[in-house]
């Protein structure tokens, strides 16, 4: 059928009966001549008709591509020279995964497999991990005079039905079950109807500032973080939070950035977990930066600093006192608070369960609420270290610093050292003010110029400590690495 050449490009695939196939001759556009097929169809009444069976076609293929498949994997998986060379060369694509816990090594090297003493064990190191910090006082966030803003008795805007089963719509519906055995996937079977019920338990939340006790409670499972067999301290804690609270979180989300927006509260560099903000944006901003300052001769040092565990160390009381300066009505700290304290959850492993234990610091894993918080809490990270350029990804900070411009090489690379130690010093206040620790294993420092050689000068983040910032020639920062 192709007006183009003598090649077949039409095919039938048959079985079990006969099929009529017509060429139609007449005028077309196409560069082929359509076709007409005449198939019978079992019926009450056997009819004659027009159709084209896609579903018979697609099973057939998929019949063919799953044994093709098959055997590809089967030699994929051999020891040939061709599978080798496969290995070989798709090695560096693959990304390291977090693994399955397998067990425990206790303080005496000891290996634990036993669910029940593993959960243990667990609870035992979370239970301290999540204890509340031992935090001075009086402190500027939590004693400081209270400021009466404009907005002072704004309310939070009430949910309508429309909104609510959107929302419930859009959720994923994952099989994960919370603490209470209850799972996204269920919501599928229930009636829509029943959400105007619990519309007004969700307005209710809003407006009284109160949260059923059961929707605080938390089921976390642990992934390890390198090696199946480790510390406690090296697994990562995964929360999956109540079913039903989830939603509630996802309607506070969307009026608590409303409310972000219109005050303007979020540094413009910061992009992580923000609408409109994207990551591309956030790296192009960091390379243009560092390409202006050394087409300008100028060394430069890129600060990458990693908070320990930031999301897990919020500090419930001075978050809520900083958001009450920062000019956030009552109504939402109220909730905030309410949904903050008195949290409590077990660790699963194998179907095994640990003894409840609260959480009385880190906002809950998992949560889409948590991100927004936490960038909030640390709004004034930027304006608080001056004498550098800032970029923020959630809590990936990069602060870049460059020596002072117009005079020769080695006075810029001693008033770079200088700068460097205004930024560690003001980094150190902000952590300890804000109760977010640093990872010294993970901050590092990338030198940059367009002069050959590497500054002689040590970093320490403290005078007359061993906390020192190790210089790197690479680095991976927003999943891109650089060098």
């Amino acid at each position: 059928t192709s007006l183009r050449s003598d090649r077949v490009i039409d095919y039938a695939f048959v079985r079990g009966f006969n099929i009529d196939i017509q060429v139609y001759n007449g005028n077309t556009t196409s560069d082929h001549r359509p076709i007409l097929s005449v198939i019978p169809l079992k019926v009450l009444q056997q009819k004659l008709g027009k159709n084209t069976h896609w579903k018979i076609a697609k099973k057939e293929l998929n019949l063919f591509f799953s044994s093709q498949l098959d055997n590809l994997l089967r030699h994929r998986n051999s020891s040939s020279s061709s599978s080798n060379s496969f290995w070989y060369r798709s090695k560096r694509f693959l990304k390291p995964s977090s693994s399955s816990l397998h067990a425990f090594l206790d303080s005496s090297g000891q290996i634990v497999k036993e669910s029940d003493l593993m959960c243990n064990i667990a609870a035992d190191y979370y239970e301290e991990f999540f204890k509340a910090s031992n935090i001075v006082r009086p402190h500027p966030y939590t004693d400081s005079p209270a400021i009466e803003y404009d907005n002072i008795n704004e309310v939070i805007p009430e949910v309508k039905l429309d909104e609510l089963i959107n929302t419930v719509l859009a959720k994923k519906k994952k099989k994960s079950l919370d603490a209470h055995g209850i799972s996204n996937y269920m919501f599928n079977f229930l009636d829509l109807n029943y959400w105007s019920l619990l519309l007004k338990l969700y307005n209710h939340s809003f407006q009284k500032s109160v949260l059923p006790s059961a929707w605080k409670d938390t089921r976390m499972i642990l992934l390890a973080k390198k090696d199946s067999i480790c510390l406690p301290s090296l697994t990562r804690p995964i929360s999956l939070l109540d079913s039903f609270q989830k939603i509630g979180e996802k309607l506070f989300l969307t009026r608590f950035r409303d409310l972000l927006f219109r005050r303007g509260l979020l540094p413009d560099s910061q992009s992580g977990f923000r609408e409109r903000f994207r990551l591309q944006t956030r790296l192009l901003l960091f390379l243009e930066d560092i390409y202006s300052l050394m087409s300008n001769s100028a060394p430069v040092c890129t600060m990458f600093v990693d908070f320990r565990a930031a999301f897990d160390q919020l500090w419930f009381l001075g978050c809520i006192g900083k958001l009450r300066n920062l000019g956030i009505p009552s109504s939402f700290l109220n909730w905030i608070e309410v949904w903050l304290n008195n949290r409590r959850c077990f660790i699963e492993i194998n179907g095994s369960k640990s003894r409840w234990f609260s959480i009385e610091k880190g906002g809950p894993q998992g949560s889409v609420l948590t991100p927004t918080l936490f960038i909030t809490y640390n709004c004034d990270m930027c304006s608080s270290l001056s004498g550098c350029i800032n970029h923020f990804f959630a809590d990936d900070l990069a602060g870049i610093m460059a020596g002072q411009l117009g005079i020769n090489y080695s006075s810029q690379c001693l008033d770079l050292e200088k700068r460097i130690k205004v930024f560690l010093d003001n980094l150190d206040y902000y952590s300890c003010l804000t109760d977010q620790p640093i990872n010294f294993n993970k901050t590092k420092a990338m030198f940059s110029a367009r002069a050959i050689g590497h500054p002689k000068f040590v970093i320490n983040f403290r005078q007359d400590t061993m906390d020192i910032i190790e210089w790197t020639s690479e680095y991976k920062y927003l999943d891109k690495e650089f060098r």
